[in-house]
């Protein structure tokens, strides 16, 4: 089966008020809750079709030199921000691991790094090339030993998970008290997004609509407001957010406006990222 049945409230704050505001191009429908502003797929697809969909999906071998080098970049851009709030290096979940981008930067870094993701075969991949723990499986399965984390790593995570409000709490609970929680996700509202949503609507654009949704995995769709509610009501605080900037800057005064300041004004970049701790 492809699909689970339909969601009657919102699966973030349990309001009645949903309603249907695309149906896009893959014939999947996106829904909107009118008090927390969440978007989300409905009906969202069933367990079985995501574990057949994520087998095929990750390859921890098949970054090719460019996205490596990207993927580089990104990591230099997030500890440039998290180490404003962290003094040192301790114990980092990577929340999500994939090809193990994040682990191996944090590693090289002085972390002592935990992997987790859900295909089995890519996890044993990332273990075996980084020499690091890597759990894999349904997280409220995991025994963790009562392990806390001093920083807690999910980039571009969050909008896959089809029960983000359990995943997260069981995070918190993983978070030492004086932890960060790290948290990317695609930013829904940005300006690039609302500008084709108007232009479907008044019907000037009909190829491929809402492809931007990305419906072939991702289930929740979140902007500043809808990620900071539900974190917020998982318990945490946010304490920075952030655009996600293309490349690291210094200390120029003039490049900080333009790459940081301006965008994250605006929201204008399609996707940001928090920086959150518990409440």
């Amino acid at each position: 089966m492809k699909y689970d049945a339909s969601y009657e409230t919102c699966q973030i704050c349990d309001s009645r008020r949903i309603a249907l505001i695309k149906t896009d191009y893959r014939e999947n429908q996106i829904y909107e809750c009118s008090d927390c502003s969440v978007q989300f797929m409905n009906p969202v697809y069933s367990d079985e079709y995501l574990q057949a969909y994520y087998a095929d999906f990750y390859d921890a071998e098949g970054a090719g030199p460019d996205i490596i080098k990207a993927q580089q970049s990104d990591n230099e851009v997030k500890f440039q921000f998290l180490d404003k709030f962290i003094n040192e290096p301790g114990k980092v979940l990577d929340f999500g691991c994939g090809n193990g981008n994040f682990s191996s930067y944090a590693k090289n870094k002085g972390w002592s790094v935990v992997g987790y993701d859900v295909d089995a075969t890519a996890t044993q991949k990332v273990s075996d090339k980084l020499g690091i723990k890597v759990e894999c499986g349904r997280l409220e399965n995991v025994d963790w030993k009562a392990t806390r984390f001093d920083l807690i790593h999910a980039h571009h995570v969050v909008e896959h998970l089809k029960d983000p409000m359990q995943d997260l709490k069981i995070l918190r609970g993983l978070l030492a008290d004086d932890g960060f929680l790290y948290v990317a996700v695609p930013n829904i509202n940005s300006t690039s997004i609302r500008v084709k949503f108007f232009l479907e609507k008044i019907g000037l654009r009909r190829k491929n609509i809402g492809k931007y949704y990305d419906s072939d995995h991702h289930v929740f769709y979140y902007a500043p407001k809808s990620l900071k509610h539900m974190l917020e009501s998982c318990g945490f605080e946010v304490v920075f957010s952030m655009n996600a900037p293309k490349k690291a800057v210094g200390n120029s005064k003039v490049a900080e406006f333009f790459s940081y300041d301006l965008p994250n004004f605006l929201y204008s970049n399609g996707a940001f990222f928090v920086i959150a701790t518990k409440k």
